[in-house]
């Protein structure tokens, strides 16, 4: 666990692990030099949470390096402070480890939740890909860190762990260069709660977006010089995402006409990104609205 003045939902989501049906478990929890009452709240649980405090603030790659380095475990899992695990999570994807000794990396399904309405709904209603991944998330990345499971030795073979270059896209960077070589299961059952606020870093910072998977693209290019031959339409629609992303951070912005240069060089690789481009043509609402609408075809 990770945490940086996360005292609104810290104790439902350290409670959400003491609730695990499966309890051969510790808890690593990196304090990142929070001022509120973060460390009062950890403190306050027993044994099997170990608490680390850094005095100075670290990029979110580098504080979440410093908390594997204190993991003991065979399997590392991840909970951020604002969201929380169901009470199966771990049982069942150790289970899975257990069952195969080839997956090095297990996701799950999962639920969202809106803060502002406390509606919940399901974050993936199609099947997910298994086995050799990478392709098929290059074109669609459906992962939530809360639901993730790694054997850590499969992590100690990288070269390195978290980018600390990146701020909101240090997971995808990780695991996308894990699952160059490593095979993934998918879990269709959500095992975690993932709540969507406005102080939500994904949010305050969706200019990163696009900045970030650029860089990411030509890190995975460095580790795969043929990555565009083998994986030519996968790599297209990568791009036309970091274009839209592009597009979303200027109508953030209520920059439309930047919104659209960013997406006119993608109007063709998918009928999605030529309707989110007329939409920068209308009122920002329909923008918004199809944000809303893209989630129900994940």
């Amino acid at each position: 666990m990770n945490c940086r003045n996360g005292e609104s939902y810290l104790r439902e989501a350290i409670d959400s692990i003491y609730a695990q049906t499966y309890d051969n478990w510790e808890i690593v929890f990196f304090d990142n030099a929070s001022t509120d009452n973060s460390a009062h709240i950890a403190r306050s649980y027993g044994e099997k949470l170990h608490y680390f405090h850094s005095p100075q603030m670290l990029s979110l790659g580098a504080a979440r390096n410093a908390a594997i380095g204190n993991a003991h475990g065979e399997l590392i899992s991840f909970l951020d402070t604002d969201d929380r695990w169901l009470p199966d999570k771990l049982s069942w994807q150790v289970a899975v480890f257990s069952e195969s000794g080839q997956a090095d990396f297990v996701y799950s399904n999962y639920y969202i939740l809106q803060a502002s309405t406390g509606c919940t709904s399901l974050g993936l209603r199609r099947s997910q890909p298994e086995g050799d991944v990478f392709g098929a998330f290059l074109r669609h990345y459906p992962v939530n860190l809360q639901t993730v499971m790694i054997r850590s030795s499969s992590l100690h073979k990288l070269n390195d762990l978290f980018d600390p270059a990146l701020e909101v896209s240090e997971e995808y960077d990780l695991f996308m260069r894990l699952l160059c070589t490593s095979k993934a299961r998918y879990l269709k059952q959500p095992t975690a709660i993932y709540r969507v606020h406005s102080n939500m870093s994904s949010i305050r910072h969706i200019d990163k977006y696009p900045v970030e998977n650029d860089y990411i693209l030509g890190k995975l290019r460095s580790m795969m010089p043929n990555l565009e031959q083998h994986y030519p339409d996968e790599t297209a629609y990568l791009k036309a995402k970091i274009g839209y992303w592009h597009a979303a951070a200027y109508m953030h912005r209520g920059d439309s006409q930047h919104a659209r240069i960013s997406l006119r060089p993608y109007l063709w690789i998918n009928p999605v990104f030529f309707a989110l481009y007329l939409a920068t043509l209308l009122p920002p609402s329909i923008w918004k609205g199809l944000q809303r609408l893209k989630g129900m075809f994940r």
